[in-house]
């Protein structure tokens, strides 16, 4: 008798666990948790990307100390941002620095804060760029700012206060105001 009331104790107390085991946890629905839309769906620290073209050619790299991804506005914002671009996918062409930078979906990156391009390509007219805020338009390789500008070239400095341009064929437009300071070769 005493050995039934222990076995149906111990069937009790199975059936209570196996209850309340599947109320906690088996009969629950599964919820589907929203992201968040003021925070980043995904961060990253030292980050390199590269990015090619469609026939695979490389076109750009882009290095950041800090990286967050936004989806509900669909941009990644970059901390201490560099890009680079090359030069028929092989040599580096361009180096372009910032303290802050945003990659929209439509494939513009506005970079912020101390802004510094370097031309990388030997016996290059132009040397370096300086503003403090520029957008790249990174699918045609077109750049603006409507920044105050200074371009730094063989044995030339010139001010503007915007400009345009494009990375691909290397030309650049200072716009409003411009001023120069050319150096002449001595004879």
């Amino acid at each position: 008798m005493i050995r039934r009331l222990g076995l149906l104790a111990l069937i009790v107390l199975c059936a209570v666990s196996g209850y309340y085991l599947l109320t906690q946890h088996g009969w629950q629905r599964v919820q589907q948790v929203t992201p968040d839309a003021e925070k980043p769906l995904f961060t990253g620290e030292d980050i390199e990307t590269v990015q090619y073209n469609a026939d695979g050619i490389r076109s750009y790299t882009v290095q950041a100390t800090h990286l967050e991804h936004y989806v509900k506005i669909d941009e990644t914002h970059f901390n201490e941002p560099v890009l680079w671009t090359y030069k028929n996918g092989k040599d580096e062409e361009w180096r372009v620095s910032a303290n802050y930078a945003v990659l929209s979906d439509e494939h513009l990156l506005t970079m912020t804060g101390n802004v510094r391009i370097f031309n990388l390509l030997p016996n290059a007219q132009i040397d370096s760029v300086a503003t403090e805020s520029v957008t790249l338009d990174l699918t045609t390789r077109d750049f603006w700012s409507n920044s105050p500008t200074t371009i730094t070239g063989t044995r030339f400095q010139t001010k503007g206060k915007r400009v345009k341009g494009n990375f691909g064929n290397h030309q650049m437009e200072l716009l409003d105001d411009v001023k120069g300071r050319y150096e002449t070769t001595p004879r």
